[in-house]
């Protein structure tokens, strides 16, 4: 996993931390001019995997997932604003002005790992 967020001139960089944090857990932390940058494996995505079900998202990310399906990786972007409070809220980054959290998840299985991740039985 590979996520990615401007950090604009405006922004606190600590609050854009956070707001990654919120949604994601992470084995490394690349902190630029002007970006922030977190790395991680599977288990980085427990928490977004958490808050998909405990929102009642799963059938949005479903979508959301399949369609940013290239070669073994799955694109989306998160609200950063949204991401902040714990809220994973999916955003098209190309009509954002403020650039988003941009999600880069690469994987042998693209449709094994979005069943996984937006898996509903056992509840």
């Amino acid at each position: 996993m590979k996520v990615r967020a401007k950090v604009n001139p405006t922004e606190d960089l600590d609050k854009v931390v956070k707001a990654i944090s919120n949604i994601f857990d992470y084995d490394e932390l690349e902190i630029g001019e002007g970006y922030v940058v977190v790395t991680g494996d599977k288990d980085s995505l427990l928490k977004l995997k958490d808050e998909l079900k405990n929102r009642k998202i799963r059938d949005t990310a479903h979508k959301v997932f399949y369609k940013g399906v290239e070669n073994h990786k799955i694109n989306f972007s998160l609200g950063k604003q949204a991401a902040l409070v714990h809220v994973p809220n999916f955003v098209d980054s190309q009509m954002s002005s403020l650039g988003e959290i941009d999600v880069e998840i690469e994987t042998d299985n693209t449709d094994q790992f979005i069943v996984w991740i937006t898996q509903k039985q056992q509840e």
